[in-house]
């Protein structure tokens, strides 16, 4: 009769310890990394495990951070890990988030957040030579006169800039017989969450 009452409150005992360090039955943290590439160094995410409604909030920055549910997962319990808010102008994906928990899954959860890019350009003024290339980085486009003299002449950089990612125009090479500059009011500057198609590049006559 004591032995039973004994293992009666060794279960009772277990029962509680495992129920404090997250569930009745679960031994395996739900886990992984998260990526962050181009965009603000603090950004937050907001990951949920949709097989048991557990929610993690976490603040990321360009390189890796890993991540921990809270609720343990038993072996052969199902997880599906989704995002449910991204960092503003980014694109989140997954792998190894949807399956069932094992040794071997519960640690591979990978999620990887890219900041969305966008075009950077802007308008040339009082360009009449050729061979004016512009340059961001090592991205470059060449600018040709207009047709109509006196007309402005659009430019855009062929790359795409990642939002809140920095850039800076600046001349390669100079239109025969004038002199460019651009504009400093926009560039260097910090790529919006839109197209940045202010710059202003002004060619003098020599």
């Amino acid at each position: 009769m004591k032995s039973s009452f004994l293992r009666a409150g060794l279960a009772l005992l277990c029962g509680v310890i495992l129920s404090a360090c997250g569930g009745s039955n679960g031994s395996l943290a739900l886990s992984g990394t998260v990526t962050y590439i181009g965009g603000a160094a603090n950004s937050t995410i907001v990951l949920s495990n949709k097989s048991n409604s557990d929610k993690l909030t976490l603040t990321i920055s360009p390189g890796q951070n890993s991540f921990v549910f809270g609720k343990l997962l038993a072996t052969d319990e199902q997880f599906d890990v989704v995002v449910d808010s991204i960092p503003p102008g980014a694109t989140c994906t997954s792998t190894e988030a949807k399956g069932t928990a094992s040794y071997y899954t519960v640690y591979r959860v990978a999620i990887s957040c890219t900041a969305n890019p966008y075009t950077l350009g802007g308008t040339v003024k009082g360009l009449t030579g050729t061979g004016l290339v512009l340059a961001n980085g090592s991205d470059s486009t060449a600018v040709l006169p207009p047709a109509t003299a006196g007309a402005n002449v659009s430019f855009t950089f062929p790359t795409k800039v990642a939002n809140k990612a920095l850039y800076g125009a600046t001349i390669l090479t100079q239109p025969s017989n004038q002199t460019c500059t651009i504009d400093p009011a926009l560039n260097p500057g910090t790529m919006p969450e839109a197209d940045q198609l202010g710059l202003i590049v002004n060619c003098v006559n020599k």
